[in-house]
């Protein structure tokens, strides 16, 4: 009975958590402003959709209000982490809109089902359009390492010996662990959570075999993220091998 009951209340807390990081579409900037494009000439823009959730975020039906613009989705589905780029084509009429345009995307998220994304021109006397906003353009993920080597010191040769880096997510929007390389075959590295939310920490654990090694060696491990300003960082192992 006991057993029963702990298992509901572990499926309910499972599906609060679902819940709780569910997909959730996130735009830096959702307007920009063609007012300084000449009157009659055709404009790109590429606007970017983060997924900040913790489950798939999906995009569809891309509509626009006016036929003067044209709108693509390069993916349709985001895991958590991911991006989306959607390529704006702007054909200016050669005169002021007496409204906003805007393209109009589904999304699965469940507080923002109706994305828009905003098309604006200054009006003939120059009043405020929605290009002035105000806009989150810092909501990234940002990858922090408390440390960047660890030195296992002197160890017998043969000897396998691991070590765990943190990895902290001191972003807005879930970091996202894409790829882990080491410069040889007797080093290993295993990352326990590759989608880590904001103010979360992940674990990389590094194991190195020192069977067929002598003297001071140096390895590396190199961890490729989604962080936009630092993407790819580089974590040293060392050791001093006797016989």
């Amino acid at each position: 009975m006991i057993k029963k009951v702990f298992s509901l209340v572990f499926i309910f807390f499972s599906l609060s958590i679902a819940q709780t990081v569910g997909p959730v579409v996130s735009v830096p900037k959702i307007n920009y402003d063609f007012s300084n494009a000449p009157a009659g000439t055709s404009v790109e823009h590429s606007f970017v959709i983060y997924n900040g959730g913790g489950e798939t975020l999906t995009l569809r039906d891309v509509k626009s209000s006016c036929k003067c613009i044209t709108a693509a989705l390069d993916k349709n589905e985001l895991v958590p982490g991911d991006s989306a780029h959607v390529d704006i084509v702007y054909v200016s009429l050669g005169k002021a809109r007496p409204e906003d345009t805007y393209v109009t995307i589904k999304t699965n998220d469940p507080n923002n089902p109706d994305l828009k994304l905003f098309i604006t021109r200054a009006y003939p006397d120059n009043r405020p359009t929605l290009s002035g906003m105000p806009v989150d353009s810092s909501f990234h993920p940002v990858a922090f390492y408390p440390e960047n080597e660890h030195d296992f010191g002197v160890i017998k040769q043969g000897q396998v010996v691991d070590y765990i880096f943190k990895i902290t997510n001191k972003g807005n929007n879930t970091l996202n662990i894409k790829d882990i390389t080491t410069s040889c075959g007797c080093t290993a590295a295993v990352v326990k959570n590759k989608n880590i939310l904001p103010g979360d920490t992940g674990e990389i654990r590094v194991q190195f075999d020192s069977s067929g090694k002598i003297g001071k060696v140096s390895r590396t491990v190199f961890i490729t993220t989604n962080d936009p300003k630092n993407s790819r960082k580089l974590l040293t192992i060392n050791a001093d091998i006797t016989k």
